[in-house]
């Protein structure tokens, strides 16, 4: 198939879950070209996309917010449309990008749209409701596919008047499992023998919370002075992260995680809303314990045999740090998770038997 693939947040789980889908569908045979917005663009993934087989690749410059940028951009997109096509599938991944492909010029193609943790799981607030009527009306513009990363995130949708006969549910899957050599993750954290690391993997935004699990290690730090909080990744609450756990926590930036995460001796996420993280579909890949907020995508980890204690969504940080200590107090040596599960081999093959259902009621006019 001829297949067009559209991201704006081009890294993070969104750029992760686009690099893997584009390298399965290029080695299955499938002519894939990407268009992604340089603006939020982590190095890796402009690294991993120009090493792939594509077809086009192609920057369309995206903001994140809504204004009236965003006819000169879907202008933009319609003539890469009509330059790089025809296509068969045209695939907007996060609300702008979904938005675009919804709105834009596409003769013949059926265009999908993976929102990748929708706005309206987040906590209440007037942007909430605008992206959910926003979502709502562009639900009904065409009668194309949208796909959820979870069960809680089709759920969510369902809530919001999403079409359900449109609504599929594909699990992130990975496609390199993280490396599992402990010894060398805890010499590259510099922790010492007797550190009892606590993990964070994702940007230093709002959505993730990184302060709330910064105040949290710090009280289990002050019960257990082993207890050290080990952040992956960067982003503008780095210096109020910082500020909240003082000498419990160690920022180490944007890095490699896949690489650093077997050195962890649970991983923790503290995230307000997620669809289904991809740092803690590969804590469950290493057998990791996870102690998580009550987020999307845990259900399936669960059902895939990951050790998950979850706790409410506005837990406070006591709560967050006796659940550490009682998860770091066990001890439990690293358990086999149902890797199939996991992989984006899966994720693929799903994604594409979608893609193929569309593509086949387009052409019938349906």
């Amino acid at each position: 198939m001829r297949i067009l693939l559209v991201i704006e947040p081009s890294g993070g789980g969104s750029g992760r879950h686009v690099v893997d889908l584009a390298s399965a569908l290029t080695e299955s045979g499938h002519q894939v070209s990407l268009i992604y917005s340089a603006r939020r663009a982590d190095a890796w993934f402009q690294t991993e996309v120009a090493a792939l087989p594509l077809h086009a690749l192609e920057r369309l410059p995206m903001r994140r917010g809504v204004g009236p940028w965003d006819i000169a951009r879907l202008h933009a997109l319609n003539r890469l449309i009509a330059r790089l096509g025809p296509f068969e599938i045209v695939h907007g991944h996060s609300a702008k990008a979904g938005a675009l492909v919804r709105l834009a010029h596409a003769p013949g193609a059926a265009r999908i749209y993976t929102p990748h943790a929708l706005s309206m799981m987040g906590p209440p607030r007037l942007s909430k409701t605008v992206a959910g009527i926003a979502e709502f009306l562009l639900g009904r513009t065409n009668g194309d596919p949208i796909i959820a990363v979870s069960e809680e995130e089709a759920a969510v949708a369902r809530r919001w008047g999403l079409p359900p006969h449109r609504l599929h549910v594909v699990p992130n899957g990975v496609a390199a499992l993280p490396s599992t050599d402990r010894q060398a993750a805890r010499r590259a954290l510099d922790l010492p023998d007797d550190a009892l690391a606590v993990g964070f993997v994702g940007r230093l935004c709002a959505q993730k919370d990184p302060v709330r699990f910064a105040q949290a290690v710090r009280l289990a730090h002050a019960a257990d002075p082993r207890v050290i909080g080990v952040l992956i990744g960067d982003g503008d609450l780095a210096p109020a992260v910082q500020a909240a756990g003082g000498k419990a926590v160690r920022l180490m930036g944007g890095r490699d995680a896949r690489c650093l995460m077997a050195g962890f001796d649970l991983f923790a996420m503290t995230s307000r809303y997620e669809a289904g993280a991809y740092a803690m579909i590969e804590a469950a890949a290493l057998g990791l314990p996870i102690m998580t907020t009550d987020v999307g995508g845990v259900a399936h980890l669960i059902q895939a045999g990951a050790r998950i204690d979850r706790l409410p969504q506005d837990a406070a940080p006591d709560d967050l740090a006796q659940a550490m200590l009682t998860a770091l107090q066990s001890r439990v040596a690293p358990l086999p998770v149902a890797r199939t599960a996991l992989c984006a081999s899966r994720m693929a093959e799903q994604t594409v038997q979608i893609y193929r259902d569309a593509f086949a009621l387009k052409r019938l006019g349906g």
